[in-house]
C-alpha cells in the first residue's frame, strides 16, 4: 500500500476539512524563513486565483511525500526565457505525475489515488 502523507503536510498545519469543506489558511501558503530557493506569497483579503494556485502547488512541492511509492508527484520547475507581448518573460514549467492502478478513465481518479 502506498504511503500516505498527512493531509496538513499539503495544505498546511492550519487546514481542517469536513464532508464538504476543505479550509486552507493564507498564512500557511506563505514560505518559510530560509527556505532556499523561496518565493514571495503576501495573504490579502483579494488574492487573485492565480497567485494562491501557485502559493499552494508551491507548497506541495516541497512538502511533497518522498517515498519510492508517492502516487502524487510534483517536478521541479524548469525555467526558459520567451519573447511574449513585445517583452522578454520567464516561462516555468513543472510536471505533475499521478500513479494508480491502471483503468480505461483518460483522467485520473481522485478517490484511487
Amino acid at each position: 500500500m502506498p504511503s500516505e502523507p498527512l493531509f496538513t503536510n499539503f495544505f498546511g498545519a492550519g487546514a481542517t476539512q469536513t464532508a464538504t469543506q476543505i479550509i486552507i489558511l493564507k498564512s500557511d501558503l506563505v514560505a518559510p524563513t530560509g527556505l532556499t530557493p523561496s518565493y514571495e506569497f503576501t495573504p490579502a483579503a483579494e488574492n487573485r486565483s492565480e497567485q494562491s494556485a501557485l502559493a499552494l502547488v508551491l507548497r506541495w512541492l516541497r512538502n511533497q511525500d518522498q517515498s519510492s511509492d508517492s502516487q502524487f508527484v510534483i517536478q521541479s520547475f524548469e525555467q526558459s526565457l520567451e519573447f511574449r507581448f513585445n517583452k522578454w518573460q520567464r516561462k516555468y514549467i513543472s510536471q505533475i505525475e499521478i500513479y494508480q492502478d491502471d483503468t480505461i478513465s483518460t483522467l485520473p481518479n481522485p478517490n484511487l489515488i
